[in-house]
């Protein structure tokens, strides 16, 4: 059997052929795998810094997607999407042709789900919709800023944002990004503004938004209702600054650093309730909404770009989401 392999800590992935073939136990379920997600947690853990370390040799990665070949509790042939029980954290992962997978991971994929959007749809999508409804609470007519809006949580907070008959602005980190920003949002690119109107619903965003003129704010100060950040590091503290006193701050990513430093008396008189997404703790309410989030996505009443590469060329996925020039959720095919 072909699989990826974590051999040693600070080191991406390698392909190895003759890994043993999982085989039926009780408690489990086999899966041919289709599609698996590569994402910054399965870099975060072959780091060998993260909080619950496995050790090498392993199989990386604990989401993916693919059909049932030996299960005691689901039927052969059905989709299923895998996500828990530790796969990829706390025990070896799914990076492989074949996967033995412990069955509360294990989820039937709703009937006409896309087999290569359920193999990555779950993170990213449940957290920007615990981000966008849940604590931000984004209602009709609110004033909503996104940052890492090219990302696939952000693009995704964007379009929930929306819908939900939000005015949105996305901040991306440069002007090649602005083509990833889903349509209807006005784009910021770093520290410049786009001054003219903002995309249209059903058109496209452009790879180099008109009219971007510098600009040291952000559409005035505390001009935001709500503010979903994706990104974190040191700039967030100018992110906050453009949410209205007594506005909402949801951080849920730091992919542009761990660290913040905070003036304290000057966030208690600006009055902004941050609060912070922890899925783990979440998990119930993602679950529930899972199938829903799948199937609108298959539907295209959502999008998620994908990024899509073959086994063999995992040193690239692993550099383009490393480097942060993933064009979409990276999606590595057995």
């Amino acid at each position: 059997m072909r699989g990826l392999r974590v051999e040693r800590f600070g080191q991406p992935p390698v392909v190895v052929d003759g890994l043993p073939r999982p085989s039926a136990a009780p408690g489990g379920t086999v899966v041919r795998m289709v599609a698996v997600a590569l994402g910054h947690l399965d870099r975060s853990v072959a780091s060998g810094t993260f909080p619950t370390v496995l050790t090498p040799p392993y199989i990386p990665c604990g989401e993916g997607s693919g059909y049932v070949v030996e299960s005691g509790t689901f039927p052969a042939g059905a989709l299923v999407w895998i996500r828990g029980a530790g796969a990829g954290v706390g025990r070896d992962g799914v990076a492989a042709e074949y996967a033995w997978v412990p069955d509360p991971a294990v989820h039937p994929a709703p009937e006409g789900a896309d087999e290569l959007l359920a193999a990555c749809f779950f993170s990213p999508a449940t957290a920007a919709h615990v981000a966008v409804g849940e604590l931000g609470g984004v209602g009709a007519g609110d004033r909503v800023l996104v940052s890492g809006a090219a990302g696939s949580a952000g693009s995704l907070a964007v379009q929930l944002a929306l819908a939900a008959g939000a005015e949105v602005t996305a901040l991306v980190s440069r002007p090649g990004r602005a083509a990833l920003v889903p349509p209807g949002a006005r784009i910021v690119v770093a520290g410049h503004r786009e001054n003219g109107p903002p995309t249209a619903p059903g058109g496209t965003s452009p790879a180099h938004p008109p009219g971007i003129a510098p600009s040291s704010r952000l559409d005035g100060e505390a001009a935001f209702d709500v503010l979903v950040d994706t990104v974190g590091g040191p700039d967030l503290n100018a992110r906050l600054d453009a949410v209205r006193p007594g506005g909402r701050a949801v951080l849920l990513g730091y992919t542009q650093g761990r660290r913040v430093e905070l003036d304290l008396p000057a966030r208690l008189a600006h009055d902004v309730d941050l609060r912070f997404v922890n899925m783990q703790r979440r998990a119930p309410q993602a679950f529930a909404v899972a199938g829903e989030l799948l199937l609108r996505l298959s539907k295209g009443e959502l999008t998620l770009a994908l990024d899509r590469y073959p086994l063999d060329r995992v040193a690239d996925a692993w550099q383009a989401l490393a480097g942060g020039t993933a064009a979409g959720r990276v999606v590595l095919t057995p």
